[in-house]
């Protein structure tokens, strides 16, 4: 079984990955499930968390990895189909995946939004090509619109935090600003995964951020059959109020593909779009939460990520547990 993501698996599979990720949580041992098990990672963007979680995660289940990092030591990729390859690449991604599919048991790919053609980002191209082109199962390390491995940390992250009592909690999803436009896939996958939890969604983004509507119809479908409700707000002071959680993440949204220019000039105006210490005083005692990298004082206060109610290092812990949970489903241990 592959990973693209979650939205394309049953209730079934994503309670029993959350389970396994607060397991692995609890019991953080060495094992041998995945004894004579290889995964190859292949990395095509850079990476801190992904990477180290995932390579320790194999270790830890008995597993042996292989990286590579793409450009570095690894012949640069072509992607396209019936492309006549007389330019810089040396190696089309058929063959690469196709190789390394006779060597490992699974890969893992990081591949992210290219940022030139919105629709094929949408369509997932890139990492729909390597799917096409293995015959082991494939894990999505983040790719253009979607993030499953951040998914699943960030649910075990919820549920641990709330003892498993996530339904009906707000959670609000912001936007920050940011120096550069930035993928989609985090908060897409945290908008998806907050809603499948039964929580009250609440998106807070300015003007001409919206996130992809499709992407929305999804999250309010779970919302809808857990009897939870997804607002959005385009205030910067919107949406604090009674939040049980707040998540800040920059993202570049649709005008960053049809007008980079134009996003620049209006990104740059959206300063204010800051996660603040007294804007963090107008939730419940919310607990503060952020992917990684994150640019203080930029996206967030140092007052409010060195607050102990600040849970974004408790994410970066659960990427190692839900990494297990990962391999575990897609070897099918």
């Amino acid at each position: 079984m592959s990973l693209f993501d979650w939205h394309t698996l049953s209730d079934e599979v994503w309670v029993r990955a959350v389970k396994r990720t607060l397991y692995h949580k609890k019991h953080r041992t060495m094992r041998n499930s995945a004894k004579g098990k290889n995964l190859g990672l292949l990395f095509f963007n850079s990476s801190l968390r992904t990477r180290t979680s995932m390579e320790l995660a194999a270790h830890e289940l008995g597993a042996h990895v292989t990286t590579l990092n793409v450009g570095q030591g690894v012949w640069g990729m072509e992607w396209q189909p019936d492309v006549k390859m007389d330019a810089g690449a040396a190696e089309h991604i058929k063959e690469a995946v196709g190789v390394l599919s006779r060597y490992y048991d699974a890969l893992g790919v990081r591949v992210f939004a290219e940022f030139s053609d919105y629709e094929r980002d949408k369509q997932e191209q890139r990492i729909k090509a390597v799917i096409d082109a293995a015959t082991v199962p494939i894990v999505n390390l983040e790719s253009a619109f979607y993030h499953p491995c951040q998914a699943l940390g960030d649910a075990g992250t919820l549920a641990s935090h709330f003892n498993g009592r996530t339904a009906g909690k707000t959670f609000m999803l912001t936007w920050a600003y940011h120096p550069k436009p930035l993928p989609m896939a985090v908060p897409n996958s945290a908008l998806l995964t907050a809603a499948r939890l039964g929580m009250n969604v609440v998106v807070a983004r300015p003007e001409g951020y919206a996130l992809d509507p499709d992407v929305m119809n999804v999250a309010r479908s779970y919302a809808a059959a857990r009897n939870a409700s997804i607002i959005e707000v385009d205030d910067p002071d919107a949406g604090y109020e009674n939040a049980d959680i707040v998540y800040a993440k920059a993202w570049g949204g649709p005008m960053a593909y049809t007008d980079p220019e134009g996003e620049a000039i209006t990104r740059a105006g959206l300063k204010e779009w800051r996660v603040t210490a007294p804007r963090m005083l107008r939730t419940n005692e919310a607990g503060f939460m952020h992917c990684l990298p994150v640019r203080r004082n930029v996206v967030v206060d140092d007052a409010v990520l060195d607050h102990p109610t600040s849970l974004h290092l408790d994410q970066a812990e659960f990427r190692l547990h839900a990494q297990k949970a990962v391999l575990e489903l897609v070897w099918g241990l």
